[in-house]
């Protein structure tokens, strides 16, 4: 091998490595939200017939595995904090690259409420949240196009096609977790526990449809456009929250919308009485899992009714989502915490658990409104027991699956 032979070998040796490393390192400093969020996504042996797009609230609100186990509906959630239908537009794309939705529901919070929010394509704030879906799928001509568009008026928006690009500077946050991604097997949804006390709220749906200026207009156009190209069904939501006015006259402008320029319909959920407001928000614009859960249920009931076909209950290709659903009731045991009493109960809401409260009717829980409140809201989930004696409140989580009591703890 003659001299220069044996430097363009080295040379491409050492580009192979590199390049090697390269993506050695890429995998290694990614954050494991990705992972999290969409592993069930690539690893599923079988299509998803629904998709779920929007804002985080779809995000936190609409959940897959609630949707299989009330009404036997394949679907997964793609929803992200603070996601704008510019966004979606480009995702959707992108993901039916790996399964062949049959309808997106797609929720519209922030179609108006972001549209002069920056360039009216993506909030600058929530970068970070938006790369956790771009970051999903490898580089690709469609990919490129998209962080193009969307991100044209930030100076990095190659970060979002190359990851060692933004992550390069990560080496002092990584831990031991880095190495192993949470298991979350929520089908890309993610329930929250906690209360924030609407206790005086009016739920309304009346707003006023306001005059729209917005970028977004000409991807909804797209977006439909796409859908119709491709046999998929669209479904256009407002999940329920503690909407102000605002909010309310921002539905009421894209209802207007959607059936002057489109013919379309808006499910609005805001006024259907799914939200006990005293026990299911969780902030001043989400919902706990209570309340998801019963928005999930109303939503899964109106999809098996106007698309029957979607219904995959008795569908032999879909016995896995029973093993997943199984795992989901795992999951959810995992989240019961010493302690934290009214966020336990919050977790017996639906067919899963049974619980037992025993506590003094006389004593000082007695005094606790929102204990009272959460009884009601679960009904014949809990049982209460009047323990005159009782030292604090103790609860028995009791998993239906098996009879066993898989919880017990006693909160003074």
């Amino acid at each position: 091998m003659n001299k220069n032979l044996r430097r363009a070998v080295g040379i491409a040796l050492f580009l192979v490595l590199l390049a090697l490393s390269v993506c050695a390192a890429d995998a290694f400093l990614d954050k494991t939200d990705v992972d999290e969020k969409y592993k069930q996504f690539f690893a599923s042996d079988t299509d998803f017939d629904v998709i779920v797009m929007g804002t985080s609230h779809a995000y936190n609100t609409i959940l897959p595995q609630e949707l299989w186990r009330g009404h036997g509906i394949a679907a997964y959630n793609w929803g992200q904090g603070n996601c704008t239908l510019p966004e979606d537009y480009y995702i959707l794309q992108l993901l039916s690259r790996y399964t062949t939705p049959k309808l997106v529901v797609m929720d519209l919070f922030g179609f108006v409420e972001f549209a002069k929010v920056g360039n009216g394509k993506y909030r600058p704030d929530s970068r970070d949240m938006q790369r956790v879906q771009f970051d999903a799928f490898p580089l690709s001509r469609l990919k490129y196009e998209a962080v193009t568009d969307i991100f044209d008026d930030y100076d990095n928006r190659y970060d979002f096609l190359v990851k060692f690009a933004i992550y390069h500077s990560r080496w002092s946050e990584i831990k031991k977790d880095n190495f192993k991604p949470r298991d979350i097997p929520q089908k890309g949804a993610g329930f929250v526990l906690g209360f924030y006390d609407a206790e005086g709220y009016v739920e309304s749906s009346d707003g006023t449809p306001r005059t729209l200026e917005t970028v977004g207009v000409g991807y909804l156009d797209k977006l439909i456009a796409y859908c119709r190209e491709n046999g998929i069904e669209l479904l256009f939501t407002y999940v329920p929250f503690t909407a102000t006015q605002e909010n309310r006259d921002a539905a009421a402008t894209m209802e207007k919308l959607l059936g002057e320029r489109y013919g379309l319909p808006l499910l609005n959920m805001m006024d259907k009485g799914l939200v006990d407001y005293r026990t299911d928000p969780y902030d001043a614009s989400h919902l706990n899992y209570i309340g998801a859960a019963a928005v999930t249920d109303y939503l899964g009931l109106y999809i098996a009714e106007r698309y029957p076909e979607l219904v995959r209950r008795d569908d032999p290709a879909y016995a896995s989502w029973d093993r997943d659903y199984d795992h989901y009731v795992d999951y959810k045991i995992s989240r019961f915490e010493e302690g934290k009493l009214h966020n336990n109960l919050l977790l017996l809401y639906g067919p899963d658990f049974h619980g037992d409260l025993y506590f003094s009717a006389s004593g000082p829980t007695a005094e606790d409104r929102l204990l009272g409140n959460l009884i009601r809201r679960l009904g014949e989930s809990v049982t209460v027991h009047d323990t005159a004696d009782a030292d604090g409140v103790l609860l028995e989580v009791t998993d239906k699956r098996t009879g066993e009591i898989v919880f017990r703890d006693r909160t003074h």
